[in-house]
């Protein structure tokens, strides 16, 4: 992909909604959570994400090198579900139990 399209890819997502002013934390605190949340779900399956600093985009990776850069949360699965040989189930009980007891996944 080349730097326009990856700077300019934007695709809101109702997820996104939340800003750090809104939150009252300090600037980038909410997508440094976020971007917390998506690596605890996405390491059972074999996956990292990586947030560059810019824009909506994140880069999932696996194992074995392969990566892709996602700009919002559809992206974000549809990245993992071509990338990890394991299928994707961010409503898998025993994943959410991890995540409420505050525990990695």
């Amino acid at each position: 992909m080349c730097i326009l399209c990856y700077e300019f890819a934007a695709d809101d997502h109702w997820s996104d909604w939340a800003s750090d002013t809104e939150l009252n934390e300090p600037p980038g605190r909410a997508r440094f959570r976020r971007v917390h949340i998506l690596s605890q779900v996405l390491a059972p399956c074999g996956l990292t994400v990586y947030d560059p600093g810019s824009g909506p985009h994140l880069v999932i990776a696996d194992h074995k090198g392969a990566a892709e850069v996602a700009a919002g949360l559809p992206a974000v699965w549809q990245a993992a579900a071509r990338l990890s040989p394991r299928q994707v189930d961010v409503l898998d009980p025993a994943l959410l139990e991890k995540l409420r007891a505050g525990g990695q996944a």
